[in-house]
């Protein structure tokens, strides 16, 4: 996938989804981890499949929080978040994410950060920091950083 769009939560989006989409990476990063940990890993790792199938309608719903895709939706121009998502996915390059880091907030075990490593195709990286909440008993992204 290549990366291009329009607001800051959509161009990080497309990064990572671009990120997901060459996939060189057969072994699952959520592997390491147990309990939320592993549920938080898994729902980046569920997030890199939709991105790779280039399914913007399965990020929107399920992956991402409603809040965020409104947000994706506002900034542009009105088009349905699995538009743009969709759109953008076609657009990128490719990339894998591996699961670096999976920290629950100790204060409020419905909030998590995974810092989440896109590697291209040139075998350059960048570190992201995704947000996530349980919502109605599963993880979501609720931003991308």
């Amino acid at each position: 996938m290549r990366c291009l769009f329009a607001s800051t939560a959509v161009v990080v989006l497309v990064a990572l989804s671009g990120c997901a989409q060459g996939g060189t990476a057969t072994t699952s990063s959520a592997s390491k981890y147990s309990g939320d940990s592993k549920l938080v890993a898994n729902t980046v790792e569920d997030f890199q499949a939709n991105a790779t199938a280039h399914d913007g309608a399965k990020i929107c719903s399920g992956q991402i929080t409603a809040a965020l895709a409104k947000t994706i939706t506002a900034k542009n121009s009105g088009a349905s978040c699995a538009t743009a998502v969709t759109a953008a996915m076609k657009a990128t390059d490719e990339a894998d994410l591996t699961v670096t880091k999976v920290t629950i907030d100790p204060k409020n075990s419905n909030k998590a950060t995974a810092t989440v490593s896109a590697k291209t195709g040139d075998k350059s990286s960048q570190t992201y920091t995704f947000t996530l909440e349980r919502l109605d008993k599963r993880w979501q992204i609720s931003s991308f950083g």
